[in-house]
């Protein structure tokens, strides 16, 4: 019985040498990329952001409560992966003149969590306050020529933004608690959170793979804003069948 007992409280001690372990390093991680604890609201939304603008989203999840934060971190890889080539395809097509409205918009959608978003912080009252996110549509020309409907599933569409607390079509109001000592950003996590992220993980790569290839083909190849406009659509449209 005390070889029992013993044991337990080995297994025990170990554990919480792991945990503390564990949790140490993430601090360390963050400290060495230049990420702050959030004593005050502005800290929690300024590294929320710069987390988001890295496509950092395990980081991002540090200053949201737990909810929210197991969806981030539950669809890091996937959301950094699809927001990276995004990023890439849009640079290549920008430089050559090729990118339309229409794919301005589509690739919109397809972002994880919109990178061009003004964060204020308002309301602060002893261990709450209220984030105002307002997000930057893009830019679009209303004479632009269009291919027609791009038969997307709804379920890749900015997946952890949608679930936010829309007061206009740009504006979102978030709120914010102190939890142990630290700000964090209460965002929504419901079920449709959880199916977005399902979906995110198990077909990311049917997106990514597309925008690979046309970001390849906008390098090499000189090419037409129609062109590479009809092609993206048709690889994505077959991204949303898969």
């Amino acid at each position: 019985m005390r070889r029992l007992i013993f044991l337990v409280l080995a297994l025990c001690a170990v554990l919480g040498g792991t945990y503390l372990f564990l949790f140490k390093r993430a601090d360390t991680v963050r400290a060495a990329k230049g990420y702050r604890n959030a004593d005050t609201p502005q800290v929690a939304v300024d590294m929320f952001k710069r987390a988001i603008d890295k496509r950092d989203y395990d980081i991002a999840a540090h200053y949201c409560t737990p909810g929210y934060a197991e969806q981030l971190r539950r669809g890091e890889t996937a959301a950094r992966e699809l927001g990276e080539s995004l990023d890439n395809l849009t640079f290549q097509m920008k430089e050559r003149s090729l990118i339309r409205d229409e794919v301005k918009i589509v690739f919109y959608a397809l972002e994880p969590f919109p990178k061009d978003v003004l964060i204020t912080v308002g309301k602060e009252k002893d261990d709450t306050a209220e984030a105002t996110f307002v997000f930057s549509l893009p830019v679009v020309w209303s004479n632009q020529p269009t291919s027609g409907t791009w038969n997307m599933k709804p379920e890749i569409f900015q997946v952890y933004a949608r679930s936010m607390k829309f007061v206009n079509p740009t504006t979102a109001v978030v709120p914010m608690k102190k939890e142990k000592g630290e700000w964090k950003l209460d965002f929504p996590a419901d079920t449709a959170l959880q199916v977005r992220v399902g979906y995110l993980n198990d077909k990311y790569k049917n997106y990514v793979n597309p925008m690979q290839i046309v970001t390849q083909e906008v390098k090499n190849d000189p090419s037409t804003k129609e062109n590479v406009t009809n092609r993206l659509k048709t690889l994505l449209e077959q991204a949303a069948k898969e």
